[in-house]
């Protein structure tokens, strides 16, 4: 009999062996059969497809970086789409929605803002349909069950993206009504919708996005309620240790480590363990300030204010508590003056850099004074598109296929497709590296700015380095680097300016009657190019370019209802021209749009400043009604600088603190 038993688990095994030396076969095969693709077809000539080339700098990425990270293919998609699906998409075959690229990308432990990408109207109203919800959550949940009901009813085949996202809400919802076992079934239904391998023992063996580890903690959370401390620490361990084993860096991982703080702090308080609820609680918030992110700021200021309190009691008084009071302070009062819930949920997903391909086409088209008939022709008057299926697509009725938006694009003087590179790169580390040094242009850090640019160009080599939006990146930053250390006067920057701008956007559509679609660089390099015009005392260029850019942007930003990165950098150079004229009303409206706009995304880079803005406004226009408002102002952006710990703002509010408080 133990012969017997021996024998079959020897032929079990060489099975087993035999099924996996299969699978890495086919795993292999595949893999080869793409990278022939990619590799020997991935630039095609621009008859085939002119816009190939930057689609394939971000499957090249995605591919690098998925190897980098040791990840199969079958572990990657799994919950999500089949394998042979994704293949199909990298073949430039299919449609790679924003939903499933960003959810992908974020299993891999990437963020999603190194890229712009064009996207269906479609797309862009789920969004917000579904950043709708989040807002009503925590202060609204009626109107947010109203509102969840009627998105489930509007999309009855949804994915298991979106089904993860509405099983969260519900169990949100439920948490105060709902028995703990009930909640306990509803969070491991909603982790179910993607994960579809075993995960309660070993989370680090699976590849996880903060939209999954998020449900987890719901898990987590629902243990607690049902008082399985234990179990409960167990999982919130799991998912709090997840970033650092999977090598996230630390912008990825603030998409996660203030909900699991939040979490993990309520459970030590059971166990009566306030230093360490505490000290996880505001190691997640100083995550956060390193980042200028807002995400669950709020409730991490109100629960370590509790926990705080009740280390006071013990004589064990944080040497943070009355800061972390005035931060929850002055985040009410702007939260409260923009018509902003204090309390709501953030989306997984962000579309800072997601354009209505819509609003695209027709910016393009309108800026070139061409009609619908005009665009649908080519060089040779042979029609590729009926002028009724491009009016429907600018209508935001239809999506054109990638073929009808590359020859539309190609029409209008322009390379664009659905997914581009912030530069032409297939390095998730050098993009990490560009977001670093514009970080530090905020911060206005020139010393370290010129330093990592340096680095930046080196890694690239020569050659990279020539590649066009490289080039304008690279010229742009050295351009504002020279003219913020008064190196270079208006004229000089100007022309700079220009030269940067010419690498991608040809010098005389500036003088158009209105301006095209505009990527990200191109937008602040223009306002910047206006902001010298007014510099220079050419008020009427001015104003007349930030008019025209804002215009641009301006649909966009009405319908989402956040600020695209391009957008507040324009915003607030146009303020500040409006300033310099003494046009104090007209800069008071244009920073209390920025700035509401701005609030409504993760990153509140901006946001010290613009409050800033706003109290020089008030102050300059110099009416008594004003007072309060601009004392008001300054105090919430003392605030917000130490928050982000923005040193250069923080001194600036010292040296003009008594012309704010005292008068």
């Amino acid at each position: 009999m133990e012969k017997t038993m021996t024998q079959t688990d020897t032929q079990i095994k060489e099975k087993n062996k035999i099924k996996a030396q299969t699978e890495t076969q086919t795993e292999s095969r595949a893999e080869a059969q793409e990278n022939e693709y990619v590799w020997k077809n991935g630039h095609p000539t621009e008859e085939e497809v002119l816009c190939q080339s930057s689609c394939m700098d971000f499957f090249r990425l995605f591919n690098n970086l998925r190897k980098q990270r040791g990840i199969k293919l079958e572990q990657l998609v799994n919950g999500v789409m089949t394998r042979r699906m994704l293949s199909t998409i990298i073949k430039g075959d299919g449609y790679f929605s924003r939903e499933c690229w960003e959810f992908l990308m974020h299993r891999m432990g990437a963020l999603t803002d190194y890229f712009e990408a064009i996207v269906s109207r479609k797309e862009l109203e789920d969004w917000r349909e579904r950043e709708d919800i989040c807002l009503l959550v925590c202060e609204s949940p009626k109107e947010a069950r109203t509102k969840l009901e009627a998105y489930e009813k509007a999309h009855p085949k949804m994915t298991s993206m979106a089904k993860l996202f509405c099983l969260k809400i519900e169990w949100l919802l439920k948490k105060e009504t709902a028995s703990p076992q009930v909640l306990y079934e509803l969070a491991c239904e909603a982790v179910c919708c993607t994960v579809k391998e075993e995960w309660q023992e070993q989370l680090s063996g699976l590849w996880l996005a903060p939209a999954e580890l998020e449900a987890i903690l719901l898990v987590s959370w629902s243990l607690g309620l049902l008082g399985e401390t234990e179990k409960a620490l167990f999982l919130f361990h799991q998912v709090w240790n997840y970033p650092k084993k999977k090598g996230w860096e630390d912008r990825m991982t603030q998409l996660l480590c203030p909900q699991a703080a939040l979490v993990g702090m309520q459970l030590y308080q059971k166990l009566g363990e306030f230093q360490k609820a505490f000290d996880i609680g505001n190691s997640a918030l100083e995550l956060l300030r390193a980042k200028n992110s807002q995400r669950y700021a709020y409730p991490l200021f109100l629960s370590l204010i509790d926990v705080g309190e009740k280390l006071k009691e013990m004589n064990k008084i944080p040497e943070n508590l009355q800061q972390l009071k005035d931060f929850r302070d002055a985040f009410q009062i702007v939260y409260q003056e923009n018509h902003l819930p204090c309390m709501r949920v953030w989306q997984r997903g962000s579309v800072e850099n997601c354009y209505d391909v819509s609003l695209v086409l027709r910016r393009m088209r309108l800026s070139l004074e061409k009609s619908q008939e005009e665009i649908c022709t080519d060089e040779n008057g042979n029609e590729f598109l009926q002028a009724r299926h491009l009016s429907r697509i600018e209508k935001g009725e239809n999506r054109p296929s990638k073929e009808n938006f590359q020859l539309l694009t190609k029409r209008m003087g322009r390379t664009l497709d659905w997914i581009m590179p912030i530069l032409e790169t297939d390095s998730i580390e050098t993009l990490s590296m560009r977001q670093d040094m514009i970080y530090l242009t905020n911060m206005r850090k020139w010393d370290e700015v010129q330093k990592m640019l340096d680095v930046l160009c080196k890694k690239m080599g020569t050659e990279a380095c020539q590649k066009p939006r490289i080039q304008q990146e690279i010229q742009s930053i050295r351009a504002t680097k020279l003219f913020q250390t008064k190196m270079i006067q208006p004229k000089e920057a100007q022309e700079y300016c220009k030269k940067a701008l010419a690498c991608t956007f040809p010098l005389e559509w500036l003088s158009h009657r209105e301006l095209p679609f505009l990527q990200r660089e191109e937008g602040m390099i223009i306002s910047d190019i206006a902001d010298m015009y007014g510099k220079m005392g050419n008020i009427e260029c001015a104003e007349n370019l930030f008019q025209k850019l804002y215009e641009v942007y301006r649909p966009q930003q009405q319908f989402l209802k956040v600020n695209t990165p391009a957008c507040s950098v324009i915003l607030g150079g146009y303020s500040q021209f409006a300033g310099d004229i003494a046009r104090y009303q007209k800069a008071l409206e244009l920073d209390q749009n920025n700035l509401e706009h701005e609030l409504a995304t993760y990153y509140i880079v901006l946001s010290g400043e613009l409050l800033y803005s706003k109290a020089w406004d008030y102050y300059e226009l110099d009416k008594e009604e004003y007072k309060d408002a601009y004392r008001r102002e300054f105090i919430c952006a003392q605030r917000f600088a130490e928050f982000c710990n923005n040193e250069t703002l923080i001194e600036f509010c010292k040296q003009n603190s008594k012309k704010y408080l005292n008068k």
